[in-house]
């Protein structure tokens, strides 16, 4: 095997490899972009648009020159295979032109795979903070909903309100009350809605967590 494809096939190796690794079920992919974000990951994604389309026209060339080393071997004629020997060459070469054939297109595709793994792990961290934020948002929502209902009308002593009206000094201190409790209802009313304003973004969030992860399964 000449030197290009000893490399290529390394390459293919070490691609199997890192898909295996991306693939694996107990590292989530917050740590996985969390991997992404470290200075080792950055060196390397500075220039990451420049390698990738460097690395695929290397691939594209060698998987062009396998696809004519197999045309050039598969059509070799009955004068091409007078004696045994030629023959048995003939065969060995077709046979190196069809392993290296292989060897580039998957090399190929899989490198087009790692890519997309990537970037649907980072996809899926990202989904995962934005649910986890808007879920720590909407029970902070609820806190507030539900120390705003505390103060509901209902609640109130009715002696507290007799003894309001029979003494006319503290009529005015009533009105404010019940102005107090109208205000904390329109406040309540406002925190329901955005409260169910953050359920449906939460949930929105969880329906394309759960797409992004039905992708990365597939890929």
């Amino acid at each position: 095997m000449s030197f290009q494809w000893s490399f290529l096939a390394t390459f293919l190796y070490c691609e199997i490899v890192a898909v295996a690794i991306l693939l694996l079920p107990f590292i989530s992919p917050v740590r996985w972009q969390t991997f992404f974000k470290s200075r080792l990951a950055k060196a390397f994604t500075a220039g990451a648009r420049y390698y990738f389309n460097f690395i695929i026209f290397v691939f594209a060339l060698l998987f062009l020159d396998s696809i004519r080393e197999l045309r050039k071997y598969a059509s070799l004629g009955v004068k091409d295979l007078s004696t045994p020997h030629a023959e048995s060459l003939a065969h060995m070469k077709e046979f190196r032109s069809q392993r290296n054939f292989y060897i580039a297109g998957f090399a190929l595709f899989l490198w087009f795979v790692v890519r997309r793994l990537i970037n649907l792990l980072s996809a899926c961290a990202r989904q995962m903070a934005d649910s986890t934020a808007a879920l720590k948002q909407a029970e902070g929502a609820q806190r507030h909903l539900e120390g705003l209902m505390a103060n509901d009308p209902k609640k109130i002593d009715p002696r507290e309100s007799e003894v309001s009206t029979e003494n006319a000094s503290n009529s005015v201190e009533l009105k404010e009350r019940e102005a107090e409790v109208e205000k904390y209802k329109r406040e309540a009313i406002k925190a329901k809605e955005d409260l169910e304003t953050l359920r449906e973004r939460y949930n929105n969030s969880i329906e394309e967590y759960d797409k992004l992860t039905a992708e990365h399964r597939q890929a």
